[in-house]
């Protein structure tokens, strides 16, 4: 074990030299089961001095406490271009301080489908108060290239998510009929070191059957407004089991947002 140990502090060479010292008069299953004790016990203490979360609980923390949210949030208004089946319009977008989302469009009927992602864009970056606490690890997989595999410890909640780092890098939902799948595939950084969604991929299966039905991949884009992250792009490519695909997008421009700043 020397090369594990090599720059340990002094307590922890201290507890290794008592353990090699008590094989010389103890049989060799003990010696084997203190030293295992003992590196057991010094990847913990390695772990939390690394600021590793120990638990799903802290993992949970750590990927919420990752978020952008808006604090103190102002509103703010801006100009509006919706785009799908190559048909576009104009129009304006207001957000009060509550987030509710009011959308004014030309043929508001055509493009109603806008206001589901205007909404879900705005509701996330509003704060969501404690992190969820209830869950635990749902296997032992401590590699996986998405991070831990998380579940809520309620059975009665079949919800998953997997956690890397500080990011919720998936989630899986299921309904009645059909199941879902968001897949986070790349995040924008704040220059706090906060992140906002970029690149995720929705899927969806129906049930039981667990036939395919369709896969949406989306990006947005965000920019800083007298201190607010506020987003300007939404693009929304939907695939679906029929062989048909749609393509929606949204843009915001010509933001304005009150001088009375959020704090993020």
């Amino acid at each position: 074990y020397t090369h594990f140990f090599t720059g340990r502090n002094n307590l922890e060479r201290s507890t290794m030299k008592s353990s090699c010292f008590s094989c010389s008069r103890s049989s060799a299953l003990r010696c084997f089961l203190a030293a295992t004790a003992t590196v057991v016990a010094l990847v913990s203490h390695t772990a939390l001095q690394a600021g590793e979360p120990a638990t799903a609980a802290e993992l949970m923390k750590q990927a919420h406490d990752g978020r952008a949210e808006w604090q103190n949030f102002p509103g703010f208004e801006a100009r509006l271009r919706v785009s799908a089946d190559g048909m576009t319009a104009e129009g304006s977008i207001s957000v009060d301080r509550d987030g509710t989302v009011k959308i004014t469009l030309p043929d508001a009927a055509r493009f109603a489908w806008a206001q589901r992602p205007l909404d879900s864009m705005i509701g996330h970056r509003l704060p969501t108060g404690e992190a969820i606490s209830d869950v635990e690890f749902a296997d032992d997989q401590v590699d996986h290239p998405h991070g831990r595999l998380l579940r809520s410890a309620d059975p009665k909640d079949k919800t998953l998510w997997r956690v890397k780092g500080d990011v919720l890098t998936e989630v899986h939902r299921a309904a009645e009929n059909s199941r879902f799948t968001i897949s986070i595939a790349d995040v924008q950084r704040t220059p706090e070191g906060k992140h906002l969604p970029a690149n995720f991929i929705v899927t969806t299966w129906e049930l039981p059957s667990e036939r395919l039905k369709s896969v949406r991949q989306v990006h947005q884009e965000w920019r800083r407004l007298n201190g607010v992250d506020l987003p300007t792009s939404y693009l929304a490519i939907s695939n679906r089991s029929d062989g048909t695909t749609t393509s929606q997008q949204i843009e915001l421009f010509d933001h304005r947002v009150p001088l009375a700043s959020a704090a993020r």
